[in-house]
């Protein structure tokens, strides 16, 4: 055999395995082109049927970071005034009492 037919099979040979490679990126390029629409389409309907997360869970993690944000001394303020503020919400319950029980026997009285 001659030398230069050697290099024309080694030529033809190197030319049939890019091909070949080139067909397999082909194919798979293919493959996912019909796959994708599929795909794309099972995530959505997986998105739209899986449920949120409880609020409960939320409103942990706002406690936890409010908790992790403030020092101690912030954190007596706070109580204080979550105190102050529920002492205020008892007045005023006992107030709104009294005054309809004042009514109220104004309005016994008078018939």
């Amino acid at each position: 055999m001659p030398i230069g037919s050697k290099k024309k099979q080694k030529d033809l040979s190197e030319i049939e395995l890019q091909k070949q490679a080139l067909q397999a990126q082909i194919d798979e390029l293919q493959s996912f082109l019909k796959e994708a629409p599929e795909k794309l389409q099972q995530e959505e309907q997986e998105r739209l049927q899986t449920m949120p997360a409880p609020d409960e869970l939320t409103q942990r993690r706002r406690e936890n970071d409010f908790a992790n944000r403030l020092t101690k001394g912030e954190l007596k303020n706070e109580r204080r005034h979550q105190a102050r503020s529920a002492l205020l919400f008892v007045l005023l319950l006992a107030a709104i009492i009294s005054v309809s029980l004042w009514v109220y026997r104004i309005i016994i009285e008078a018939a």
